[in-house]
């Protein structure tokens, strides 16, 4: 696993365009478990995760699906396997969970929901097929 630091430099593309890498998954890191679908077999998932006030995003693993998870609104409070103790979300975080990553997450706040973005290759069954002639 590449060992970097997040959120990296800023930069500027051009004079109207900045870029601040805020984190990565190098792809040769990824275990796949036995049995599951090969990474360019994949689907690439966007989707908005939302937890309401003072509830819980259930525990689950990363073992086969590797995301990458932007806090959009409110706090959480982290509990992973990666850590002795919980590890708290903001708002502009990010983070990359993959392999063996189990966690679940409290919403912090008794009025604001926890908006995550989320990015993740997920391995929900073979492709469908594609039908070239007029099926």
């Amino acid at each position: 696993m590449q060992n970097e630091t997040y959120p990296k430099e800023t930069i500027a593309l051009n004079d109207d365009e900045i870029s601040t890498e805020l984190a990565a998954i190098y792809i040769p890191d990824i275990v796949i478990p036995e049995g599951g679908m090969p990474l360019l077999e994949r689907r690439m998932r966007c989707r908005i995760l939302e937890c309401q006030p003072g509830k819980i995003i259930a525990l689950h693993s990363h073992k086969n699906r590797p995301a990458l998870l932007y806090v959009l609104q409110g706090s959480g409070e982290e509990h992973s396997n990666q850590f002795n103790e919980a590890r708290i979300w903001k708002e502009g975080d990010c983070f990359a969970e993959f392999n063996d990553t189990e966690h679940w997450i409290k919403n912090r706040s008794d009025v604001i929901p926890l908006r995550v973005l989320t990015f993740d290759l997920i391995d929900d069954g073979p492709a469908p097929q594609k039908c070239d002639s007029g099926c």
